[in-house]
């Protein structure tokens, strides 16, 4: 399964070639770097969260006579090297894998629009160690307080596809916010992917005009969660669609009634005219309790603003990209947190943090891509993809060899 993985990342996105370009700041190294990241991208690849998993294969497994510098790097100089690795070139290979996708026809356009959501992400924190870069916080555990320092990135992903496709991230500066971390994020992301979106959604945080006219001077739309029962846009829109009847529809075993309309003024600062969507939605959750089923009425009330007109995006439309923004949260921070050690602190140093997000995300998405477009359906059906990564590391274990997918990096001859 892992030689057969390795074939379909090597024929399809054509991955030796396009690692060929990473490159670090050391001087006569013993590893080099395409077989560092290597040897951590078969970590992740096959569920192992940890660099120590590797000493192991280096102490059990190591051959008699293996030449220095083909073996498995121990778990310091994976840290080491990822600390004074380049970035540029990681981002440039996630680019190439998804833009390839997209070629592909794997990335097709499900509503009118093309969205791509922001949101920030605490990786890990910690009471005791801490670097320059850490953010920190004041914490009171019981009567006592204590500074708890942390790493917090912006992530940048597509919504409305059954593939999670993370696009980049960025860093948090020590005291920095969220917004100001996610517009220089955007402005790579916008060279790197000019044509993969058209709207970029946020929760309330990002609903301010710096965040939408940041978005419009680039020729892209914004949309965020409008909340706050004091905001001037939200009371001009409560009165306008007290006048209105709602539009009911049905999505999602939900009863829904929802309000739009476009042309406010009333958000102040944004350089254009703002729509809002009102929606009540009702729907009916069943729990066992004692051994009996009940039954039990629930309903909520959403908010959001944008700057897409009704032309562009119908109601129900606008409906389903509002909740869609909740697939950053779970296809990419939750499910890479349980499962993909992204909360997990391999080297602490803004750099390691930055470059094995990154790395997290191109394993991923291959393991993602190869799972759907590789695999066939009888086959998928018995098996998730933590399954596969399963398989993967019963493949590698069947080998005998220390590391069987590291094949010599061809010349770039282009």
């Amino acid at each position: 399964m892992l030689r057969r993985f390795w074939q379909y990342v090597t024929k399809v996105f054509h991955l030796p070639k396009l690692i060929v370009g990473l490159q670090d700041s050391r001087v006569h190294p013993l590893y080099s770097t395409q077989h560092v990241w290597q040897t951590v991208a078969l970590l992740l690849a096959t569920g192992r969260g940890s660099l120590h998993a590797i000493e192991a294969d280096r102490h059990g497994r190591l051959p008699r006579g293996t030449k220095p510098g083909t073996g498995p790097p121990c778990d310091d100089t994976l840290g080491r090297v990822f600390e004074v690795l380049d970035p540029a070139p990681l981002r440039q290979i996630l680019a190439s894998v998804l833009q390839r996708l997209k070629r592909n026809k794997t990335l097709p356009l499900v509503w009118n629009l093309r969205f791509a959501a922001v949101d920030g992400h605490e990786f890990f924190s910690s009471r005791k160690r801490h670097c320059p870069d850490c953010q920190q916080r004041t914490i009171k555990v019981g009567e006592e307080e204590l500074t708890e320092y942390y790493h917090q990135g912006v992530v940048c992903h597509l919504v409305g596809y059954d593939l999670a496709v993370p696009l980049d991230v960025e860093l948090l500066r020590p005291g920095e916010g969220e917004v100001a971390a996610a517009c220089r994020l955007l402005e790579r992301v916008f060279a790197n992917y000019p044509r993969f979106f058209d709207a970029v959604l946020g929760d309330a945080l990002y609903c301010e005009a710096p965040f939408f006219n940041f978005c419009l001077k680039h020729n892209k739309h914004a949309m965020a969660v409008l909340k706050g029962d004091d905001r001037e846009l939200k009371r001009d829109a409560q009165l306008r669609f007290s006048q209105l009847s709602p539009v009911t529809f049905t999505a999602n075993q939900r009863q829904i009634q929802a309000w739009d309309l476009d042309g406010f003024t009333t958000m102040t600062g944004v350089d254009g005219k703002v729509r809002v969507l009102h929606s009540h939605e009702e729907w009916t959750t069943r729990s066992r309790v004692s051994g009996k089923w009940e039954s039990k009425a629930e309903s909520s009330d959403w908010w959001w603003a944008t700057t897409i007109p009704i032309s562009q995006l119908p109601i129900q439309q606008f409906w389903r990209v509002g909740h869609s923004r909740w697939d950053i949260e779970n296809d990419a921070f939750n499910y890479l947190r349980k499962f993909w050690a992204l909360n997990h602190c391999f080297r602490h140093s803004s750099r390691a943090i930055l470059n094995f997000v990154l790395t997290i995300f191109v394993v991923y998405v291959l393991l993602q891509t190869f799972y759907q477009r590789n695999l066939k359906p009888a086959f998928r059906a018995g098996l998730t993809m933590i399954a596969l990564a399963r398989e993967l590391f019963a493949a590698w274990v069947s080998t005998g060899r220390i590391l069987p997918w590291l094949e010599p990096v061809p010349p770039d001859t282009s």
